[in-house]
């Protein structure tokens, strides 16, 4: 009877455990949608607001005159696919030394100190955006890791990938065509004959 009990536990833990991610991930943006704005900081310490780099207002257009395609990977010092992902990523970027994208990893839920020791450990040379208490994780809803996200230069997402395995070429190829396709489009969108404004930027993006 106990054995049995126990059984039903863990089948009950499985499936709620994995409606409720499943919940999760449905509460974060899509491909074609707008990327959600946010503040961190790096892992030495600069700021980084997204709003900076892209969007259709950029919030400091008198010091950043050019937009730019932004790549954001979520990882973790645990996560083994992250480790797999985080070189290749790195090798893609070589790519695009000297152009107009940017690549960022997003560290959810760990202390700096333990970060720095995995960052150095590992040779990773990516800006690494801390989000300490994983509020930026909720806001894009990366319940898995990794998990990837291309943005381009008016701010919308392009990409989304979850995971890095098997499939890890194909992956890549994917995440270089869309740079390639984002980059090749002009800073400004075409003019809108509706005249509709751009949404005002929340003011802790300011």
């Amino acid at each position: 009877m106990g054995k049995w009990l126990l059984l039903m536990l863990v089948w009950l833990l499985f499936v709620h455990g994995g409606w409720a991610e499943e919940k999760s991930e449905e509460k974060g943006p899509k491909e074609g949608e707008e990327a959600p704005t946010f503040y961190r900081q790096t892992l030495d310490g600069k700021d980084f607001f997204l709003r900076d780099w892209c969007g259709k207002e950029l919030r400091q257009p008198w010091l950043n005159k050019e937009k730019y395609v932004i790549v954001l990977s979520f990882f973790a010092t645990w996560c083994v696919p992250c480790q797999r992902e985080i070189p290749e990523l790195e090798k893609l970027s070589e790519k695009y030394r000297g152009k107009n994208v940017k690549f960022y990893l997003i560290d959810i839920q760990e202390g700096k100190r333990k970060v720095k020791r995995f960052v150095k450990a590992k040779g990773y040379k990516f800006p690494v955006l801390m989000d300490r208490y994983g509020a930026v994780k909720e806001l894009y809803g990366a319940a898995t890791l990794p998990r990837l996200f291309v943005i381009d230069k008016q701010g919308i997402i392009r990409l989304i990938n979850k995971g890095f395995g098997e499939n890890a070429e194909e992956i890549l190829k994917k995440i270089e065509d869309t740079i390639d396709a984002t980059l090749a489009e002009p800073d400004q969108p075409p003019a809108d004959p509706g005249g509709e404004k751009s949404p005002t930027i929340p003011p802790e993006e300011r």
